[in-house]
């Protein structure tokens, strides 16, 4: 394939990184970690290349949001980093992008994966959408549906694969590391993980005309409640406009407008 008007959108984040299982590794081993993120990505950036002619877009969305190596991520990729940003960890997406990627991904909190949490592991203990817990790659793929962008590869832990097998059915996926508690995992070697990447990256952009759907139910009216670790947090929450106060420490809003939803979301998890 030679097409010059595709486009790859790629959110990348660390905790689903083989060999990250402690936030403590950004201050102790900051270099390598920031390279395993790169190189990651890198993998899968040859492996679109590998199958057609395209523009990459990659969106750094750990942490401080500067933690891709830019001289060393590929020369064919554009990289969004720092924040805030508009659109968070889709910001990159509301262009022309053809499919998205989520690189170094991680589950749900209390779905018992690496460093499980959503958005905010210091504020938040669970997001729902109509009833249903969901993460950050729910959340991101719903966002990314908004600009008609499907998510075509997820790479991170076991867990995040059992996770996503009814809400992502047909999205490819990597599995990084073997998940043994929220801080231990049996990691895989980066070198094997990335030649996975990197052939199942090939494959999605290859196959993309078969699609990504994603079974969320979020279709017409959403409702998303937040339930924060503190009650003091849901206190500041509840002070902003058409926010529901559900207990001490859960707000609730409503809107038929998903980005809408989904920026709110990202929002309440600054306060």
């Amino acid at each position: 394939m030679n097409m010059s008007d595709f486009e790859v959108f790629i959110c990348g984040d660390i905790e689903g990184v083989s060999g990250f299982v402690d936030w403590a590794q950004e201050d102790e081993e900051s270099e390598r970690v920031r390279r395993a993120m790169t190189e990651d990505i890198n993998a899968a950036i040859r492996g679109v290349l590998s199958e057609r002619k395209a523009e990459i877009v990659v969106n750094d969305s750990h942490g401080g949001k500067r933690n891709i190596i830019l001289e060393e991520l590929h020369p064919k990729a554009t990289l969004v980093r720092g924040g805030p940003r508009p659109h968070g960890m889709i910001s990159g997406a509301e262009g022309s992008a053809d499919i998205g990627f989520q690189i170094g991904a991680h589950t749900r909190p209390g779905y018992g994966g690496v460093l499980e949490h959503v958005f905010s592991s210091s504020t938040m203990s669970e997001v729902t959408l109509n009833g249903q817990p969901v993460g950050e790659v729910e959340l991101n793929a719903m966002g990314m549906e908004y600009f008609d962008v499907p998510t075509g590869l997820v790479t991170g832990d076991d867990r995040l694969e059992d996770e996503l097998t009814e809400l992502l059915p047909r999205t490819k996926y990597v599995v990084t590391k073997e998940c043994r508690g929220m801080r231990s995992a049996a990691c895989r070697h980066p070198e094997a993980v990335r030649e996975d990447i990197e052939a199942q990256a090939a494959a999605t952009v290859a196959e993309i005309e078969n699609g990504y759907p994603l079974n969320l139910g979020v279709d017409e009216d959403v409702r998303a409640t937040i339930r924060y670790h503190q009650a003091d947090t849901a206190d500041k929450a509840a002070l902003w406009p058409e926010v529901e106060r559900i207990d001490s420490r859960t707000i609730g809003y409503q809107s038929t407008d998903n980005l809408e939803i989904y920026s709110f979301l990202r929002a309440a998890s600054k306060v």
